[in-house]
């Protein structure tokens, strides 16, 4: 039986506000690339290998054994945000922006589980490798990085319904796969394409490369649009335009990147006797 409330016009959130999540899709991608090579640097520090941060890449020396701390970092970054995603109930830009970075650090992470078995260099199977691990062990690694992404994917898309300005604009099936399109689709395609000029230049590691088809896999959220029912509403239908903090967010992160790491911070960056390291 169709009600009331499906039959009125959809109150619709304003463009700005799906701007928003296009901005913010690409500070996720930025800040889950970091903390990715931050990880790598982590573990290089505790093996040895002299690592060096930069905007893009962590150079060191030594095996890639080290490079699997960027998977561990980047499953620990999306695990941590989740938990801690729930105790925010506003519909900010701020809470969106946590919202992708959840989703570009567990599609970093278990994205490495997934190629296990079809890359040799990858950080996971290089660690196998090293670890000497059971044959077959990188199957199965894949399989629940797989089924991690798609439980992660499938969830996300009712976080994303939860940003609508009013009942009536998800209130069909058809409406709720309009506004995740809008809402996360449409900003998982084209932010990493705005993240490009962060890794530039990419230091020959072809990362530019993948930011096109980075945010493919957002197209899965729709997937569970339209039979998703657990979506809460506003009372009020509240106006919400582009945020000015967002795109300064984007600025200082940008000149961050393009001025602090850009030209390499070693890992730790200080000495034994804490006098300040400095890239060679």
């Amino acid at each position: 039986m169709t009600t009331a409330t499906e039959r009125r016009t959809p109150i619709r959130t304003s463009w700005g506000f799906f701007a928003n999540s296009i901005l913010a899709a690409a500070l996720g991608v930025v800040f889950a690339r970091v903390i990715e090579q931050f990880g790598v640097a982590v573990f290089g520090a505790f093996l040895g290998r002299d690592p060096v941060l930069t905007h893009v890449v962590t150079d060191f020396s030594g095996s890639d054994l080290v490079l699997v701390g960027g998977t561990i970092a980047s499953l620990t970054a999306g695990v941590f945000f989740l938990l801690i995603y729930p105790g925010s109930k506003d519909r900010s830009a701020g809470r969106l922006t946590v919202l992708w970075l959840i989703l570009f650090s567990f599609r970093n992470g278990f994205g490495d589980l997934i190629a296990a078995p079809f890359s040799e260099e990858g950080p996971v199977s290089v660690a196998l490798a090293e670890w000497n691990a059971p044959d077959g062990l990188d199957v199965v690694l894949a399989a629940a990085g797989g089924v991690g992404l798609l439980l992660v994917i499938l969830a996300a898309t009712v976080a994303f319904l939860n940003f609508n300005r009013h009942r009536t604009e998800v209130a069909t099936p058809l409406e709720r796969v309009r506004y995740v399109a809008t809402i996360a689709v449409l900003p998982g395609i084209v932010g990493p394409l705005l993240a490009i000029p962060f890794f530039v230049p990419d230091l020959d590691t072809g990362y530019i490369r993948e930011l096109p088809i980075l945010g493919a896999f957002t197209l899965l959220l729709l997937l569970a649009a339209p039979g998703s029912r657990q979506i809460s509403a506003p009372e009020i239908a509240e106006e919400r335009t582009l945020s000015w903090g967002l795109v300064a967010a984007v600025a200082l992160v940008f000149a961050v990147l393009e001025f602090g790491l850009q030209p390499g911070v070693p890992i730790p960056p200080w000495n034994e006797d804490f006098s300040w390291r400095f890239r060679p």
